[in-house]
């Protein structure tokens, strides 16, 4: 894993957290590769934020949010 952690946008941010709130899938590109995924919820640490979602097979993961980019 990358060690050089970039933080998101707001705007991504804010993204997550609707569709966390709303219960709602998204598209996103996940190491080259695009997936609907939903967002569970998010957290902190070590001063990084970190997405937990569902993915397309309804497995439950969770990414560094820097890893995650919104389609």
């Amino acid at each position: 894993m990358d060690n050089n952690y970039t933080p998101i946008s707001c705007a991504d941010h804010s993204t997550f957290e609707l569709a966390i709130m709303q219960q709602q899938s998204i598209k996103v590109r996940i190491d080259s590769i695009v997936q609907i995924i939903t967002p569970k919820d998010m957290f902190t640490q070590s001063g990084e934020e970190f997405i937990v979602f569902i993915d397309k097979d309804g497995n439950e993961q969770e990414l560094r949010a820097d890893q995650i980019t919104l389609i």
